[in-house]
């Protein structure tokens, strides 16, 4: 009895809980209704196809957009390229240009370019060095004394008596040198077609030396197409070799070396930055959204401007040759 009535007087509902009243069953707890969180497959599919549709209308209007930053974007690097180079020239008080190495495969292009310094010309081993030169058509024979033929190299440019044209050396043995002929502005020749000239004080600008300046990598796709590129009204075409422009340590532009052209400068340097599917289509001076950078002959300072697509590729290097620098834009 002591224990009923002790039992009793136990709370019902811990009765009901510890499952000790005998009449009822325990009560189970009630269950909270959760929220659901997430996607399902299906929605995440929309989602992603309705996306590519978008990027798919997209992408083909922002193309030209991209392709004419990455042109000026190569305009203005080698803008502040070359006048870096010009830089050290005044600067260091020797010749130093930037070398435009082709681009192996497509040789109408170029995508990297070199700072390079030229090293001290080379007039023999004493004051009284000398030439005697021979002419047969375009070719050039020189006979030195106090010659070193391992300072000298194919592809070097020679002058003679410090004056006349500049030829470029096809051939080193021994004593002589074999030479190629260039008139790229009309010089006359100064030595007889017929026996030997006279000893002549020679001098010999060898070819430049890369500096410890970083090569400049243009964008991708952007290209400097050295078809529509050159001096003046003369291209430096799609020949193999590279292209050398220097500037005196005055500032100005020393000298352009490539296959077309050997020698000092006196009209500008255009250099056309375009497309790579565009080169030897004739496509990029014609294209408006192309630029030109053009250099001064005498100051040796860089401008950029404008392609006028409605023009001839003479008559747009005019333009840009008057036009106001665009600061590499």
């Amino acid at each position: 009895m002591r224990y009923a009535i002790a039992n009793d007087r136990v709370p019902l509902a811990s009765r009901q809980c510890s499952g000790r009243d005998t009449g009822k069953m325990p009560v189970p707890p009630r269950r909270v209704a959760r929220r659901r969180c997430g996607v399902t497959l299906i929605e995440m599919l929309v989602v992603v196809a309705i996306l590519a549709i978008l990027a798919g209308m997209a992408i083909p209007q922002m193309q030209p957009a991209l392709e004419s930053r990455r042109i000026r974007e190569a305009a203005r690097s080698i803008n502040v390229y070359f006048g870096a180079t010009r830089n050290r020239a005044m600067a260091t008080g020797r010749p130093c240009g930037v070398l435009i190495r082709r681009f192996t495969g497509l040789p109408g292009c170029s995508m990297v370019l070199e700072q390079v310094e030229e090293p001290l010309p080379y007039g023999g081993g004493t004051q009284t060095a000398a030439a005697q030169l021979q002419v047969n058509g375009n070719t050039l024979t020189a006979t030195l004394s106090d010659f070193d033929a391992g300072l000298v190299a194919v592809g070097d440019v020679a002058q003679f008596d410090n004056q006349g044209p500049y030829y470029r050396v096809d051939g080193v043995g021994g004593n002589s040198m074999t030479l190629s002929l260039v008139h790229p502005y009309g010089q006359i020749v100064p030595w007889p077609t017929a026996g030997s000239s006279r000893p002549v004080p020679y001098k010999i600008f060898r070819q430049p030396t890369k500096t410890s300046a970083a090569p400049l990598q243009l964008p991708t796709g952007a290209v400097l197409d050295l078809n529509e590129s050159g001096v003046g009204g003369t291209a430096f075409g799609s020949t193999t070799e590279p292209i050398y422009i220097m500037f005196s340590p005055n500032g100005g532009l020393y000298r352009v070396k490539s296959t077309a052209l050997t020698g000092p400068v006196t009209d500008p340097v255009f250099l056309l930055v375009g497309k790579r599917e565009n080169v030897g289509a004739a496509g990029n001076w014609g294209d408006f959204t192309n630029l030109w950078v053009a250099l001064n002959p005498r100051t040796g300072l860089v401008t950029t401007a404008e392609v006028a697509s409605d023009a001839s590729l003479a008559a747009s290097r005019e333009i840009a040759k008057e036009s106001q620098s665009m600061g590499g834009r």
